[in-house]
């Protein structure tokens, strides 16, 4: 695999200071990364198509099946526990999920590592069909964001009025990052999942809308009509605030196969709250 270990256990992980140094981090991506560390472990490649969860004391904690790569990530999947992960290298972020439902930051990544044997790195995003550096429009049930300007967009309700402002910090083949300073709200247009992802003060993100469609036009229009749906409310015990919510409200929706419509409620105070899903 293009590293060299200097002893390696099945209790320990150690490596000499010369291999170490050997192994650069510049120019890792999705495609040429075999090992990530984070706080407490770390995730390697065992072999083809294979990874490795390790802890601490280099004990092999999960094994995990390679599902696909990109530019910027590697996406693993434990079928054992039904368990999903993606490796963003960009954002530096482990994320998981469960039942191929929607991730949310797990582990910050400290260090990555590239296999010397894949020399291949992210190619130019193709300008034939929808991807990060050209999209202008994204569609969700109940809403959109749209560019309005140079590095300006805006999120608007299914009634078309602007509901949120942000500025665009920057883009990749697959996503575009969004902030919003007057909340310190952070988004990513996460193209390739189909998922916009919500963080607050720089923190982890947490998948919110489920993306439906999309354009590279920047004018405004409408997607085809979706079919009519419902919403009804779904307990999800105590919820204390709006932050509380959009870290409760997606995964409830996720677990019955529906989508939170951004409305949250108390029924009884301090024990029982509900989430408004559509489906």
């Amino acid at each position: 695999m293009g590293l060299t270990v200097a002893a390696l256990g099945p209790t320990s992980l150690i490596f000499s200071e010369a291999a170490v140094a050997q192994r650069q981090q510049q120019g890792v991506n999705g495609y040429n990364v075999s090992e990530v560390r984070f706080n407490g472990g770390l995730f390697r490649e065992t072999g083809r198509g294979h990874w490795t969860e390790y802890g601490g004391d280099g004990r092999v904690k999960f094994t995990f099946n390679e599902t696909g790569r990109d530019d910027w990530s590697v996406y693993l999947n434990d079928p054992s526990r039904s368990v999903q992960l993606q490796i963003d290298i960009h954002r530096k972020w482990i994320r998981l999920g469960d039942n191929g439902g929607p991730k949310r930051d797990f582990y910050p990544i400290v260090s990555a590592y590239r296999n010397e044997g894949r020399v291949r790195s992210p190619s130019p995003a193709p300008r034939a069909v929808t991807n990060g550096r050209n999209v202008k429009q994204v569609f969700f049930s109940g809403g959109s964001f749209r560019q309005t300007g140079p590095r300006r967009w805006a999120e608007f309700n299914d009634r078309g009025q602007a509901t949120f402002r942000f500025t665009e910090t920057g883009r990749d083949q697959w996503s575009v990052y969004l902030n919003d300073s007057s909340r310190n709200v952070q988004l990513q247009l996460d193209l390739h999942r189909q998922w916009v992802g919500y963080g607050q003060n720089g923190g982890s993100k947490s998948d919110l809308y489920r993306i439906t469609s999309t354009s590279r036009q920047g004018t405004p229009s409408r997607p085809a009509p979706p079919p009519a749906s419902r919403t009804r409310d779904v307990n999800a015990g105590p919820i204390w605030n709006q932050q509380d919510a959009r870290r409760k409200c997606p995964a409830v929706a996720a677990s019955q196969g529906g989508e939170w419509t951004g409305q949250w409620r108390t029924t009884v105070q301090g024990k029982m709250s509900v989430c408004e899903i559509r489906f």
